[in-house]
This record gives C-alpha cells, sequence and structure tokens, in this order.
C-alpha cells in the first residue's frame, strides 16, 4: 500500500513497500518503482467519502480497515490485468488540460484495489471509459479532487508504476 506522511507543512512520501522494494523487481504487485512516465485518463466513483468503493474485484474489503483509505483506484482492463496488478502502487498526475487539472500538477499515489469494467454499450471516448484497449484509472473521488475540479469528470493523466 502507498501511504504518505505530512511532516512540518511539507508533504514527505513514504512509500511503504513501494519503495523499499523497488530494486527487486518493477512486476511485483505494490512495488512502486517511478518508472516511465504513460498516458492515460481519469474518472472518479465512490462519492466523497469514497465508501462506495469498498470491496471491490480485488477482494481487500472494506479498505479503511485494510489500510488504504481513499488512496485507491479501479483499473481498465488494459491496466487491471487479470486482477495481477491489484495491489500495485501508481503515481499519477493530470496533464495537459490547464481548465481542469490543477495548477502544478500535484501528484497522488493510488494503489490498484478494483476493476473498473468496460461498457461496450458505450463508446471508448463517450461514456465508455473502461473499454479496452484504454489505459484508465477510476480513482476514489477524494484522489481525483487532489488533481482535478470536480466538473471536468474525466482528465488526462500521466501515471507510472
Amino acid at each position: 500500500m502507498c501511504v504518505k506522511m505530512v511532516v512540518s507543512g511539507h508533504v514527505a512520501y513514504f512509500l511503504l513497500v513501494c519503495t523499499i522494494l523497488t530494486s527487486v523487481n518493477a512486476r511485483i504487485p505494490g512495488v512502486y518503482t517511478g518508472g516511465q512516465w504513460e498516458t492515460a485518463h481519469a474518472t472518479f466513483y465512490g462519492g466523497s467519502d469514497a465508501s462506495g468503493t469498498m470491496g471491490g474485484a480485488c477482494g481487500y474489503g472494506n479498505l479503511y480497515s485494510q489500510g488504504y483509505g481513499v488512496n485507491t483506484a479501479a483499473l481498465s482492463t488494459a491496466l487491471f490485468n487479470n486482477g495481477l496488478s491489484c495491489g500495485a502502487c501508481f503515481e499519477i498526475k493530470c496533464v495537459n488540460d490547464p481548465q481542469w487539472c490543477h495548477p502544478g500538477s500535484p501528484s497522488i499515489f493510488i494503489t490498484a484495489t478494483n476493476f473498473c469494467p468496460p461498457n461496450f454499450a458505450q463508446p471508448s471516448d463517450n461514456g465508455g471509459w473502461c473499454n479496452p484497449p484504454r489505459t484508465h484509472f477510476d480513482l476514489a473521488m477524494p484522489m481525483f479532487l487532489k488533481i482535478a475540479e470536480y466538473r471536468a469528470g474525466i482528465v488526462p493523466v500521466s501515471y507510472r508504476r
């Protein structure tokens, strides 16, 4: 799981497990390596307290009691990898949309805890955000609001593992 600590007003990222094992293997779920930036899109779900994100395809149950809190996301088919990405840590930032991205492009760290199913009744660029082969993060609402404005709905992002 990715953990964030606030120290004297400055945000210092302490990535428990995510950085301890960075030299071991970038493909181990839960290991954050700060690899190459890639492009995707992000939306949000679950309400302002993220209560609607509990449970999920990865089987973690109550994300608060398991220590994940609201720092979570559901992944599209392309990212979910048949569940092999459960527990993976990602760094995400909103990019290339000054109308909706927060100034300075702050990044967030999330853990994959759920699957964002395809919606083949909708086109991939208008409602079918999680349709293959699209790379997409459906973030817990509090995490989305750290990188973008609520009214944006969907934003372009850069991410890395």
